[in-house]
């Protein structure tokens, strides 16, 4: 599949004819299970409040939120190693630093993700101004965040922060300069592996170099759980299923690590975290037959079809098709074969379909193009690893052409297979557990995604979804890739409006000591191409800049904007001026034209007391978020189920 595909959502969707319904429809919008020691991790904003900090001061809440990263149960580990999406040649653009990903999705990193995911977590959150740290002559990156107006030093990698005799945070600058805030007996939070005479002096000799706005943002914990669905997550590996790195292979020690019992990501320090990595799978089973509501609930566009006894077939002699989405907040991953060879990868993505007279295709755009499917025999099976591993969705289609119930859909199953962090469940200690369910964005409202990242190294790619290109483009340049005015179409889904969007880009920068603010914006319009409104201007006087002095010490950085508009839009128009724009980004979350009502959420946690299983269901009316779950001595937590029944059920 070419990597310009990955995490791409059409501009095309408005030639989609919806399929209309008013009778009642089953989705649940983003349900996650939180316990008091889990923070919500659907954005950075849920994120920073989190009731075991979000009143707390600048300091305090900067101390918490550090431990709550390196905690052993809710924290990330060092895997020696990041991950990478999206088939960027460039190293800062294919990086994933976004802080929701590697805190929701893989949970893992090393230094140069680490430092930018503590600094994008406390300034996305709204905690304040931070940085991050680069000192090239250990080759390590830390970061430091604004707190109470003085700079406060938090190394997730190293598991290092400064303490003055009173408890307080301080600054790299003030460790260099005071000794005695070395004076400390190593700990779980002070740099537990490190001589630290050693580290000190790695420390004083180094440079100390800053970058500002490092992480990009946008993603969020955004998925759908339709009638006849069922999302089952395990805290244990699920038979090495993961995101494989194209270097992975050819590095001896990270092979080895993957190699190593269980197969796949680990922490290169196992006493740093009680976890490896997770799994998540995903199960859409509608009943096609009589049962119409999982059918108008699940599909994303239809034409000419309906729902009855024999199954899914036209309405009216000729054509008809349905579109199903496959959409995750969690990368799709296959079984990894061997390490240097993803031909024998498995299972990523699986669809089971049986019809007669019918044609099946995939989109990897959401519409843009169509790839045929070519079944041996019905029912067909088809694993398309191959073409999605490594993204977070596709389309599936399904075309029917002859007399109705002759041409017909009898069954479909689709079952996609995704990487999740298991720090981020909702764990069952020994007593009693309150649980909470919470669904729909971070304004409460019952929302869907659609996301353009292109591969901006790919020229059909970064035009694709523009209405207006750059005066100057070069697709292979690293760090000076388009100059001048762009103007992208970010579309809603069909039958959605967008209520709130994001919109972002990697900027260049100059450097250098004699260097000035760069020239760079973002501006927006909703519905029609004109009026923009300013977003983001960068230097001083500008609309929501940068806050870092200038020069800093690094070619390009991050900005990401958060729009919630007055009346809901059926486009956005983003207008970028780069000088120069290396890569862009956007995100609209939408929300249906007519209301879903809303439907039960089965939920199931399963988990062992003495070796023995135990299992706790309840369903999850409409207004009851909140439940007790009471569990025996060292309970060992395996799994938990969200799922909306179907008309089979």
């Amino acid at each position: 599949m070419s990597a310009r595909f990955i995490g791409c959502y059409s501009t095309a969707l408005v030639v989609f004819t919806v399929f209309s319904t008013d009778i009642a429809c089953g989705r649940v919008y983003s349900p996650r299970i939180l316990t008091s020691q889990t923070a919500d991790t659907y954005s950075p904003r849920t994120f920073a409040n989190h009731p075991a900090w979000k009143n707390l001061s600048p300091e305090l809440k900067a101390k918490a939120i550090f431990d709550y990263l390196t905690d052993r149960e809710t924290g990330l580990y060092p895997l020696g190693a990041g991950a990478f999406e999206g088939g960027d040649k460039a190293y800062e653009f294919s990086l994933v630093r976004d802080p929701m990903k590697i805190v929701n999705v893989y949970g893992y990193g090393y230094c140069d993700v680490f430092g930018p995911v503590m600094a994008g977590l406390w300034e996305q959150g709204g905690c304040g101004q931070a940085r991050t740290v680069d000192l090239p002559g250990m080759k390590h990156v830390a970061c430091e965040v604004l707190a109470n107006d003085r700079w406060r030093y938090l190394d997730v990698d190293l598991r290092g922060i400064f303490l003055s005799q009173d408890g307080d945070l301080r600054s790299l600058q003030e460790a260099l300069q005071d000794p005695t805030l070395w004076q400390h007996e190593r700990g779980p939070r002070f740099f537990p592996r490190d001589d630290l005479a050693n580290l000190q002096e790695q420390f004083r000799k180094s440079t100390v170099e800053h970058r500002y706005s490092v992480a990009p943002s946008g993603h969020t914990l955004d998925f759908v759980l339709r009638r006849g669905e069922t999302f089952t997550r395990w805290w244990q590996p699920q038979g090495g299923r993961w995101l494989l790195g194209s270097d992975d292979a050819k590095n001896p020690a990270r092979k080895e690590l993957l190699e190593r019992d269980p197969r796949g990501p680990k922490s290169k320090h196992a006493e740093f975290t009680t976890h490896t990595h997770g799994n998540g799978r995903f199960v859409y089973q509608p009943n096609l037959k009589k049962s119409a509501d999982d059918f108008e609930d699940g599909v994303f566009a239809a034409h000419n079809l309906h729902v009855t006894e024999h199954g899914l077939t036209l309405k009216a002699p000729g054509d008809g098709w349905a579109v199903f989405e496959v959409r995750s907040p969690y990368v799709i991953v296959p079984v990894v074969g061997k390490l240097e060879d993803p031909k024998d990868d498995s299972e990523a993505s699986v669809i089971e379909v049986d019809a007669a007279e019918a044609t099946l295709a995939w989109s990897p755009d959401f519409g843009d193009s169509w790839i045929t499917l070519e079944p041996k025999q019905w029912p067909a099976v088809m694993d398309l690893t191959p073409q999605v591993a490594g993204s977070y969705g596709y389309l599936f289609k399904v075309a029917l052409k002859g007399k109705p119930d002759a041409a017909v859909v009898r069954s479909l199953k689709i079952t996609t297979w995704v990487q999740q962090a298991p720090a981020t469940l909702p764990a069952l200690k020994s007593g009693d557990n309150s649980l909470e369910l919470k669904t729909g964005d971070h304004y409460g409202l019952p929302s869907r995604v659609l996301s353009i990242q292109p591969n901006c190294s790919d020229e059909n790619a970064f035009l694709h979804y523009l209405l207006r290109a750059p005066q100057e483009y070069d697709p292979t340049s690293r760090s000076a890739r388009a100059k001048g005015p762009l103007i992208a179409r970010l579309p809603a889904l069909p039958k959605t409006r967008i209520a709130w969007f994001s919109a972002g880009a990697s900027f260049g920068m100059p450097v250098g000591p004699d260097s000035s603010a760069p020239h760079n914006s973002i501006a927006y319009a909703a519905n029609a191409p004109r009026d923009f409104q300013p977003l983001f201007v960068d230097g001083p006087g500008g609309v929501n800049p940068i806050n870092r002095p200038t020069p800093q010490s690094h070619w390009h950085y991050n900005v990401d904007r958060e729009v919630k508009l007055d009346s809901p839009a059926n486009a956005i128009y983003v207008r970028y001026d780069g000088n120069p724009l290396n890569s862009y980004r956007l995100y609209a979350h939408c929300v249906e034209e007519e209301p879903v009502k809303p439907t039960p959420l089965r939920v199931t946690h399963a988990w062992t007391e003495a070796g023995q299983p135990r299992e706790y269901t309840q369903s999850l009316e409409p207004g009851t978020d909140r439940y007790q779950i009471q569990a025996g001595p060292d309970p060992v937590n395996v799994s938990i189920e969200l799922s909306v029944p179907g008309g089979m059920e």
